[in-house]
């Protein structure tokens, strides 16, 4: 009850009203002026006036501020970026614009996996939770936050979730099957008990216990892995009417959503299947969708957000892709300042029809780069570009792609598992895997071979998560 009462009076989400029409832009306003009343630097940047209404000008100047200030902070708390900004030659007052922050070196993901005690800010006593994660990369890191960390993630989660519509007569319910790094159910609970929410959590991989659990608690919305979400529709639809359950909407996280998925599981569901992008290294909540389904808004109180050439550094035009490269604003735990996310996104600038009128959005990612695959004529491809090829009918429940060599040809082998294979299915997915750009450029180069399809058939009905959806049999290739 007392940690409830020092988690109401700590968070800023509660200075949101319930109506607001758009409760995440409201939330990042009011941290960005209560920045701005407590720093006299930036007062004076605007005046000695807190404006009424922030514009994009205004918040970027808290942005850049709050740059500079964990930049002072890196400097005498953490010794990566001591040494980092002391060879690079650079100092916080360096950087006043946008395009200043190239003077900034970059951080690579495999400088946090081999040195990640250097990234703390505070000793490892004072760290609330020590995460460990290999992430896509495989590259074991750890992370640590501390309460004001945490703090910070409850009240982002905590203006989301009155983003999405949720009301005090609504339950959430948290699917997160065999969870390895860390719990998100922790922070998704506590967020919904603050705002009186009602939510329940099963972490069960048993496709009836979930049914069972959304039933029993009166759930109203959902949150989990897209592959797992899926997996519980195309096995469950035929045995009970999902519509009846009243889902008023289902958030996708921590995996990618393709849209031919989110079609299916909103067909089935009879509701919006909304997105959410996020990292671990940053608190996994990170930007979340609004019922356009144009881009995800993103959390720009805590973090700063850049999309660069990767081959460059240089920063790239608003709505063209590139590596999405991120800065936390306010961390104390492990400090990462521009960090490569390897993710391949673009930024759309505002507004949105939603009512948001100054936060970018992310345009979701179209892939990784560090989980790119070559084939044919060089041609880039990447798990997500398969995922709205393979999943065009919900009885796809998961595939592997393996990919070998006969002759000068690459073949590419979908082994897909299903309990309804037929001959029009892998007609249906070669004509859809066919029709992608890198692919039907490659058949035309005569230097990929038509796809072939195998069907494996489930084992059990219980959910198991993939390690890899490409698996390259090549020998020495590049």
């Amino acid at each position: 009850m007392a940690m409830g009462i020092i988690l109401k009076h700590k968070l800023l989400s509660n200075q949101v009203p319930d109506d607001h029409k758009a409760p995440l832009e409201g939330w990042i306003s009011v941290k960005a002026k209560k920045t701005i009343k407590k720093n006299r630097e930036l007062r004076e940047e605007f005046g000695g006036v807190i404006p009424d209404q922030l514009s994009r000008e205004d918040f970027e100047k808290y942005q850049l501020f709050r740059v500079r200030e964990q930049m002072k902070y890196a400097e005498e708390n953490v010794p990566y970026y001591r040494n980092k900004f002391k060879d690079a030659g650079i100092r916080p007052e360096d950087i006043r614009t946008y395009d200043d922050l190239t003077k900034i070196p970059l951080t690579e993901p495999k400088d946090l996996a081999e040195s990640s005690m250097l990234f703390y800010g505070v000793s490892t006593t004072k760290m609330l939770r020590e995460f460990t994660t290999t992430g896509t990369t495989g590259h074991r890191k750890s992370i640590g936050f501390t309460m004001n960390d945490l703090l910070s993630k409850i009240d982002i989660i905590s203006s989301a979730l009155k983003g999405v519509g949720m009301k005090k007569s609504d339950s959430l319910h948290v699917m997160f099957p065999m969870v390895i790094a860390w719990d998100p159910s922790i922070m998704l609970v506590t967020a919904c008990n603050i705002l009186g929410y009602g939510s329940s959590v099963c972490s069960d991989v048993s496709i009836e216990e979930q049914i069972k659990t959304i039933k029993e608690a009166g759930s109203t919305y959902i949150i989990g892995l897209p592959s797992f979400i899926y997996r519980v529709t195309t096995l469950m639809e035929k045995g009970i009417d999902l519509k009846s359950l009243g889902i008023k909407k289902i958030i996708s996280t921590s995996e990618p959503l393709s849209e031919s998925r989110r079609h299916i599981l909103e067909e089935a569901w009879g509701c919006k299947v909304i997105d959410v992008w996020g990292m671990t290294e940053f608190g996994l909540a990170c930007a979340i969708e609004c019922d356009e389904q144009n881009g995800l808004h993103t959390d720009e109180a805590n973090m700063l957000l850049e999309v660069i050439d990767p081959e460059t550094g240089e920063h790239v035009p608003a709505g063209q892709k590139g590596e999405l490269v991120v800065t936390g604003l306010n961390s104390e735990g492990t400090v990462l300042i521009r960090y490569r996310t390897r993710d391949i996104v673009a930024l759309l600038d505002p507004p949105c029809p939603c009512g948001m009128h100054y936060n970018k959005r992310l345009v979701k990612p179209s892939g990784r780069l560090d989980l790119q695959t070559k084939v044919g004529m060089g041609y880039k491809v990447y798990p997500v570009l398969f995922d709205e090829a393979i999943f065009i009918d919900p009885v796809v429940l998961d595939y592997v792609l393996y990919i070998s060599k006969e002759g000068y040809k690459d073949i590419l082998t979908f082994e897909i598992e299903t309990k309804n294979p037929s001959e029009d299915l892998e007609k249906r997915i070669v004509d859809s895997v066919s029709s992608i750009m890198e692919i039907s450029d490659g058949i035309q180069d005569d230097l990929i071979a038509i796809p072939r399809v195998k069907f494996v058939s489930s084992e059990s009905d219980e959910y198991k998560v993939k390690a890899k959806k490409i698996v390259d049999l090549r020998e020495n290739f590049d």
